[in-house]
């Protein structure tokens, strides 16, 4: 419960305080109507927010149960004190969410679920909640998996599902920073200049950058993508282009009816 709670604590504080900073500092004008998005983006985290909460429950469950996991958990043998265990522990998720997401762009049949959150026509903080329920659901089933075989402690599963909550909405929030620290940045944690590469409409540009925290994955892994920003900002994909279109429903059944 206490894990939901921060959960929930960091998702309000980021949404309302990067919201804020988007109204002061903007990187680009608005590119698509903001109430109607921003009533999908936040009807789809309510719902995704009820699941990831389910999911991370399961794992305390599981977890509190020592004889359950204790020969599961390859890191309960090393008996590592908390602060290198939860740092160690972070790294390991943030390195299995950048491969999960790699693998929802490189997959087709999970392309159609994750391209509902890539349909989004402009890019701000509401947007790191734009996920098809389907695509939270297979992605905390997976995590589950993973919390179990590699011994994640409870604390650590909390800590990394609050960091991860903000740094998505960072990273997706419309907001100017300071050129040396953007340019720091793309070295250490993945900066807004680096994910909105993600979601531009070209191909190329959508299959890079995936990682969530950290960009060390992306710079090891061959994906990293550095190029000048566009003129004009443009997200979304290629064959989703009227808002008109892209209704709750619409979004709903995407996966089923993708786009040709």
């Amino acid at each position: 419960m206490t894990g939901s709670f921060l959960r929930f604590g960091t998702f309000a504080i980021g949404l309302l305080g990067l919201r804020g900073v988007e109204l002061v500092a903007p990187h680009h004008p608005p590119t698509a109507p903001l109430k109607a998005r921003w009533l999908i983006n936040l009807g789809f985290g309510a719902v995704n927010g009820v699941i990831v909460a389910l999911a991370c429950a399961s794992c305390y469950a599981l977890s509190a149960r020592s004889g359950f996991t204790a020969h599961l958990g390859l890191l309960r043998p090393l008996n590592l004190s908390t602060w290198v265990r939860i740092p160690l522990e972070i790294l390991l998720l943030d390195l299995v969410t950048y491969l999960l997401h790699r693998a929802y762009h490189e997959v087709p049949l999970l392309w159609r679920l994750h391209v509902v959150h890539h349909s989004d026509l402009d890019l701000d903080v509401s947007s790191a909640s734009r996920f098809h329920t389907g695509e939270v659901l297979l992605s905390s089933i997976l995590k589950v998996g993973v919390v179990l075989v590699v011994g994640i402690s409870p604390q650590g599963l909390v800590v990394f599902e609050s960091v991860m909550l903000a740094c998505a909405q960072f990273q997706h929030a419309n907001i100017r920073l300071p050129g040396r620290l953007e340019a720091g940045l793309w070295w250490t944690v993945v900066p807004p200049a680096m994910h909105r590469i993600h979601h531009t409409p070209t191909r190329e540009d959508t299959n890079s950058n995936y990682g969530t925290i950290l960009t060390v994955w992306d710079w090891l892994l061959g994906t990293l993508r550095r190029r000048p920003p566009d003129p004009v900002a443009s997200f979304g994909v290629e064959t989703l282009r009227d808002p008109q279109a892209l209704g709750i429903v619409r979004l709903l059944t995407l996966p089923f009816n993708p786009p040709t």
